[in-house]
């Protein structure tokens, strides 16, 4: 009977993680090393440039995601691919980390990414990368999570750390996108979206919530009625979507499109305004993570490994059949 209880707190654990990883839509933890897609431009290692996209006219894949729907990411440009060049828009892996594992999973973490120039501009471009599971360029969810790890060296002004390219979707201004995920001129964390109805919504933190040459883990969730900012695991802000008025608070997506974005591309480094690549991300970035689904902070990626949780599981499980026969 105890193994039986074991193993089926066991599967009950393993199944939780495994149903919050089938939610993923894209993953991007830049610890490439041995993707020949990538390094056929040269090896993935700190220090070095990542492929560029030649000003989005040439593909090459410069961020895997490990979702497992193809999401890959291209980077704008780094002038001269692996010869030294300017990199004025590209992206240069950095040994600099938040932490050498992901709590959530385990995994081991290297590497991240950090601006090469006065311009980063890292997005989804799925004309090129031909996603083979959930587009997501094309998803329009009634809940969804962004995650992302930072660490800024340069703040003052609008910093955006992931975004959503759109145009004419937001009802109380045009220029605004469809996703922003930055940090604010005074300091403050933000995560703000538009939703399929035209609504606007935002959820903005106290000024100084973080500082440069810090990392910091940040998580916006909406679920459709509750929209929450988490920062390091603190749940900072929420706001009651159900109280705007909105007949549909799923993710908008839009049909504007640019001479160099289309509505529905992701950004990482940036972000759209007025049809204009804005709010550019000085420092690093880590183990950014979307889901289609609100995630509950148990399945955020910087929590306790789940394998730590079962051993506990497990341990008190085994203390009170030991009490019982005693």
């Amino acid at each position: 009977m105890k193994r039986l209880v074991l193993s089926l707190l066991v599967c009950s654990l393993l199944s939780a993680v495994s149903t919050a990883s089938a939610s993923v839509v894209a993953y991007w933890r830049f610890d490439d090393v041995g993707d020949a897609d990538i390094e056929q431009w040269g090896p993935v290692a700190a220090g070095n440039p990542l492929p560029d996209s030649d000003g989005q006219t040439v593909w090459r894949k410069a961020v895997h995601d490990h979702s497992g729907n193809g999401n890959h990411l291209a980077t704008w440009e780094y002038d001269d691919v692996w010869g030294g060049g300017l990199g004025w828009a590209g992206f240069d892996w950095s040994a600099d980390i938040p932490a050498a594992t992901v709590p959530l999973t385990g995994a081991a973490n290297a590497l991240s990414i950090k601006n090469a120039g006065g311009w980063p501009a890292a997005m989804t471009w799925s004309e090129q990368s031909l996603p083979t599971g959930v587009n997501i360029e094309t998803m329009t969810p009634a809940a969804f999570t962004i995650e992302a790890s930072f660490k800024a060296d340069t703040l003052g002004g609008y910093r955006t750390i992931v975004g959503r390219d759109d145009r004419y979707v937001a009802s109380i201004n045009g220029d605004l996108a469809s996703v922003y995920f930055q940090v604010m001129p005074e300091n403050q964390v933000a995560f703000k979206f538009t939703d399929v109805a035209g609504f606007w919504h935002e959820l903005v933190s106290d000024p100084g919530a973080v500082t440069t040459g810090q990392w910091y883990n940040m998580v916006g969730v909406s679920d459709g009625s509750t929209m929450s900012l988490y920062l390091d695991n603190t749940l900072l802000k929420q706001l009651d979507l159900t109280v705007s008025g909105s007949t549909n608070t799923a993710l908008a997506l839009g049909s504007a499109s640019g001479g160099d974005w289309e509505s529905g591309t992701w950004s990482l480094g940036r972000g759209l305004y007025a049809g204009g690549h804005v709010d550019r991300w000085f420092g690093y970035i880590d183990e950014v993570r979307i889901s289609d689904n609100a995630l509950n902070p148990s399945e955020f990626l910087q929590v306790p490994e789940p394998a730590t949780m079962t051993i506990l599981a497990i341990g008190s499980l085994m203390a009170l059949s030991r009490r019982r026969k005693s």
